[in-house]
Formats: C-alpha cells, sequence, structure tokens
C-alpha cells in the first residue's frame, strides 16, 4: 500500500508540473481505483459530455453555449467545465447563424459522450459547433431608471425576439454620459475563464449621442481636451512611456467572465470610464484578480457591484483644482468624467456579508490631498489578506476597503440590498 502511495504522489506531481492550470481532481483519480467515490465520478464523467472552458475544443466564432428554452447560460464547474448528463442537451446559439456543416441560429444537441453530440439520429463532434461570425451583443434598454443614473441597461444576446440572454446589467446617466455601477455576478469557476480572447474595440452600442468615443479616449485627443479644461499645455501630467495617460477602463472586467463571447461583450464604453492607466494595470487589476482568485479558492459565489464616484481635478494654470472630462455638451457642460474613485462592492448572498474595495484614480495626487479629499469611509483593509496590493502606492492608485453601510453614507446611487456584516 505504501509503494502504491509513493507511485500515486509521483505522478501527481508530474501531471501537476506539466499542467498550466489546476486539473480538476477528476483527471487523475483513474490512478486510485481503490476508492469507490472517485471512482465513480469517473465513470459519471465518462458516461456524460464535458467541454472544457479553458483550452476549449469549441472553434472559433464561438455559440454561445445555453440551457435549452431558457435565456441562461448553461452552468459551469467549479473547475471550469461545462457538464452534460448522458442523454440530456444543450443549445449551442448564434446570433447570425451556425457554420456548416450545421445551419440555423441554433441547435440543441444531445450528449453521446465526451465531446460527441447528437442532432436527430446524426452524430458530431463539439468542433462541428461554430458561428458564422461571433455572437453579436447589445445593451438594451430594461425600461427602468436606477439610482443615480437614467437608464437601466441590459447587456447580453438577443437569442429569438423573446429570448435574451443578460449577461450584466449597467445604470447608466445619459445625462452625463457616465456609468454609475455595472453589476455581475462571479462564481467559483469564473477563474477558469476562457484564454486567447483577442480585446476588441469598444463600442459606443448605440448610446453617448453618436459620439466617436473611441476618438475621445485617443492620447492625441485626451491631451487636447485637458488642454482645454486646465487652459495651459497639460504635458507634465502625461507620460505613455510610463503609462500615465487616461485608460478606457473597464467595470465589469474582461477576465470576470467566463466564456469567449461574454469576454467580447465587455467592450462597450457603458461598461468603461476614463481609468489612469498606472492605476488600471496597477492596483486596480490587483483588486480584480485578487477577488477571482478567493471566490474560486473557497467555493464562493458573490454578487458585484463595480463603479465609479466623483469627478478627480488637477490643477488649472492658476492652480485651481479642476474637474476633468474627455467631452462637453453645447452648453459647456462636462460628459464622460474621469472618475475620483473606483470601487467594487463584494457581497455573499448566503451569508450578506459584503465588502468595498476602492481606489484612488489620480496619480498626481500628494497623500495630504488623498486623505482630505479621496477617504470616504473607515479604512478595514488591513483586514483583508487575499489582495496582494500596495495600498499606498499612489501611482499604482492608492486603496482602501471599508465595511458596505459606512461607505453608503457618502455613495448613494447603489441599489438597495440588506449586508449583515463584514466580508473578510
Amino acid at each position: 500500500m505504501k509503494g502504491l502511495i509513493l507511485i500515486y504522489l509521483s505522478v501527481l506531481v508530474l501531471a501537476q508540473s506539466q499542467a498550466e492550470w489546476p486539473m480538476p481532481k477528476e483527471d487523475l483519480t483513474w490512478l486510485i481505483p481503490e476508492i469507490p467515490v472517485e471512482v465513480n465520478e469517473i465513470q459519471g464523467r465518462a458516461a456524460g459530455c464535458s467541454i472544457k472552458i479553458r483550452s476549449s475544443e469549441l472553434k472559433d466564432p464561438q455559440p454561445l453555449l445555453i440551457k435549452p428554452g431558457t435565456s441562461d447560460f448553461y452552468d459551469f464547474s467549479d473547475s471550469g467545465y461545462v457538464d452534460i448528463e448522458k442523454d440530456k442537451t444543450i443549445e449551442f446559439a448564434c446570433t447570425s447563424s451556425l457554420a456548416s456543416p450545421l445551419s440555423g441560429k441554433s441547435v440543441t444537441a444531445k450528449c453521446v459522450e465526451g465531446t460527441k453530440f447528437k442532432i436527430d439520429d446524426k452524430e458530431h463532434d463539439l468542433s462541428d459547433f461554430k458561428c458564422s461570425s461571433w455572437p453579436a451583443f447589445v445593451g438594451r434598454k430594461s425600461g427602468h431608471s436606477c439610482n443615480g443614473g437614467t437608464t437601466l441597461i441590459h447587456v447580453g444576446f438577443e437569442l429569438t425576439d423573446s429570448r435574451f440572454a443578460t449577461e450584466y446589467e449597467v445604470c447608466f446617466n445619459e445625462d452625463e454620459e457616465v456609468t454609475r455601477y455595472v453589476y455581475h455576478k462571479l462564481e467559483p469557476g469564473s477563474n477558469y475563464y476562457a484564454t486567447g480572447v483577442d480585446r476588441i474595440t469598444f463600442g459606443a452600442g448605440g448610446y453617448f449621442d453618436g459620439k466617436n468615443v473611441d476618438k475621445l479616449y485617443t492620447q492625441a485627443v485626451q491631451k487636447e481636451t485637458i488642454d482645454k479644461e486646465l487652459d495651459m499645455d497639460s504635458s507634465r501630467y502625461f507620460d505613455s512611456q510610463k503609462n500615465v495617460f487616461l485608460a478606457r477602463g473597464h467595470m465589469g472586467a474582461k477576465a470576470d467572465f467566463v466564456y469567449a463571447d461574454q469576454q467580447r461583450a465587455t467592450f462597450l464604453f457603458i461598461n468603461a470610464a476614463p481609468q489612469w492607466q498606472t492605476f488600471n494595470a496597477g492596483n486596480w487589476a490587483r483588486v480584480e484578480d485578487g477577488v477571482r482568485a478567493w471566490v474560486s479558492k473557497h467555493g464562493k459565489h458573490v454578487e458585484c457591484w463595480t463603479g465609479v464616484w466623483g469627478v478627480t481635478t488637477l490643477p488649472n494654470k492658476d492652480g485651481h483644482e479642476t474637474h476633468l472630462y474627455l467631452a462637453h455638451d453645447h452648453n459647456g457642460n462636462g460628459l464622460i468624467p474621469v472618475p475620483k474613485l473606483y470601487f467594487r462592492v463584494v457581497i455573499e448572498p448566503s451569508t450578506r456579508k459584503g465588502i468595498v474595495l476602492i481606489g484612488v484614480n489620480n496619480p498626481h495626487l500628494s497623500l495630504d490631498e488623498i486623505k482630505r479629499d479621496y477617504i470616504l469611509c473607515d479604512d478595514v483593509s488591513d483586514e483583508i489578506d487575499w489582495i496582494s496590493w500596495k495600498k499606498t502606492d499612489i501611482t499604482a492608485g492608492y486603496s482602501y476597503a471599508c465595511a458596505v453601510d459606512d461607505f453608503r453614507r457618502k455613495v448613494d446611487h447603489l441599489p438597495e440590498f440588506s449586508v449583515s456584516g463584514l466580508l473578510v
């Protein structure tokens, strides 16, 4: 028995050293057939179908994976697999059409085993299921307003006239052209998101009153805009070689979504705000990565509200603090503001515990200015050990954390939800 254990451990170490990402435990259980429960898990998987999300056998442009007869994306396991029981069905959907050898906008297929599926009496490999073009995503008005916004928008995919697969929600203020928050969920398997998905050009999605928002974000144009705001040459505030410029800062992060189609749907300007790139690639990236890793490690299911607050400032030619915007209306009112703060509220529904992770979006401040104008609530970040941020690094985005109720005393545009205590 001792020799068998040593053999098993040797093979386990070898397998893990060759794997790019953690493998689900089922992949190695054939090595220890003495344990019946593990054998049963393997037999169950072998008797069904399994689609690996990362390094998937799905071919691009990938179809949407939908629960048949619903508007819901198919669930994925904690280890990043879509598992379908033998003789159960899954819908492969496109918004244009399926590519040859299939046809139509969608098809419901029955699991045979492995990556084999059956349509009517004909068997197909998973590689047969792809779209003629990537599924088109849209931001559809819900008909409702939201706190601090004028419009609650559902971003997702139109499956049919009566079925819309919602990926995330956006609270957008059309008057000020600013998104107050984006709502989405994270699951234990979220850290196994598809890789190798191209970053695409952000789109206005029918919002922003016809502006060329992409052009407004270019480094040349944003500097011209800030020059006018401050009535001076603002070169001192920009350094592209050191990533000191305003980027298109995701709220619902690309990597927060598992499926390739979903990741592409994050590239809407209603899911972004001007964010200094040193912060975007610094502490804010650490917040996003840390939350996903914590959710995966502890098997959590959480809700996230990621948003912005306030308008950041820089001194103009006379030394007066001046609000920064990327655009203005015909009356000179600022549009597409550069936020003071980014925040992410994380709530665990099962316990109603929550926390707010906050970052300062201005690398040009002093510590005194941050403490005076950018700290909204009591900092509890010392109780968090699952984010590897450099909290006091102003260039990377000075960061802190607060209890949700404390944060709400200053930020009143979050939706109503109950919180029972601190999530740490």
